[in-house]
């Protein structure tokens, strides 16, 4: 029997002061690659609790994985609008230009893409179904049938290049790696903070990525576990946004924190199934359900253990 739970997920600035221990179980939280954490969830491999993706969770559940239980804690959120590259000479320069064109992905079934698909048919008129995509051969999730997707060996970012795709999406291309004026891709979107930032205050929907799942097993050890989860997750978020860490080290750091602690009212990741996250979470469900890649649409609650849904921060 584990003296603590050991809780991995990414190294963010929320993550630094987590080890503790919560409602009388020591939590330990080890910071790895998300590929390597996301293995052991989709592998059905060792583990007790860790980040994990909301989709990929959603899908496996649908798919009869019962020995897997979420947590609502919402350990990372983006806006998508600013996934979409093109090259720097491409004519492209807005979402409603994609329908006809030929876009590439790594991994068609990431929440990113979830969303980025879902945010075309809301917000732009755009359906996914008249876009031509490409993934890598090696997928988590078989795609079922009525998605108009080609798998290949080729890697999608170097295809859009080389001009053999039109667009790629990617929250972290490989092209940023390189300094500003030696960059070939920009995103479709030249204005992308204004447009992300007006879709927020439209909509009130700060995209939601990654839950925390751990296996039912654990709560045999730790009956507290999901308490003790969402418990260090608060405490490390509000520790974080005590320190304004993220703001301190880069110039005009604290003004851009007000203006954008402004924004979210304080607070761009409540935990928990607040009315917003709830709106958050739903959103994203429908989305998996209208793109084919989950059977049905689950009741929120019935996603998340039994007992979590009341769970709100102090």
């Amino acid at each position: 029997m584990a003296n603590d739970i050991l809780l991995r997920g990414n190294d963010y600035e929320f993550t630094l002061e987590m080890d503790g221990t919560f409602n009388g179980v020591p939590v330990r939280y080890e910071p790895g690659v998300l590929e390597e954490i996301y293995a052991k969830v989709l592998n059905n491999q060792p583990f007790q609790a860790c980040e994990f993706s909301l989709s990929n969770f959603t899908m496996m559940r649908d798919r009869g994985a019962d020995w897997l239980a979420a947590i609502p804690v919402f350990a990372n959120r983006d806006f998508r609008h600013s996934i979409i590259w093109v090259r720097n000479d491409s004519p492209l320069e807005s979402a409603e230009q994609l329908a006809g064109k030929r876009v590439g992905v790594r991994d068609y079934t990431m929440t990113a893409a979830v969303w980025l698909r879902g945010t075309l048919i809301d917000e732009y008129d755009t359906d996914w179904r008249d876009i031509n995509w490409y993934a890598n051969a090696e997928q988590r999730f078989p795609v079922l049938e009525g998605v108009p997707l080609e798998l290949g060996d080729g890697d999608p970012e170097t295809m859009l290049l080389a001009g053999k795709l039109d667009a790629f999406i990617s929250p972290r291309p490989r092209d940023l790696q390189n300094p500003p004026a030696e960059r070939e891709l920009r995103p479709i979107f030249r204005d992308v903070q204004d447009v992300e930032r007006e879709y927020f205050q439209r909509t009130g929907i700060y995209p939601i990525n990654h839950t925390v799942v751990m296996r039912q097993e654990l709560l045999n050890e730790f009956p507290e576990a999901p308490a003790a989860i969402f418990a260090a997750y608060c405490q490390g978020k509000k520790r974080a946004l005590a320190r304004r860490i993220g703001s301190t080290f880069v110039p005009w750091g604290r003004e851009y924190w007000t203006e954008t602690m402004t924004m979210f009212d304080g607070d761009p990741f409540p935990m928990g199934l607040t009315e917003s996250n709830r709106k958050n979470v739903r959103t994203l469900l429908r989305y998996l359900h209208e793109q084919k890649l989950i059977s049905e649409l689950p009741d929120i609650e019935d996603l998340f253990l039994q007992g979590t849904a009341g769970f709100t921060e102090e």
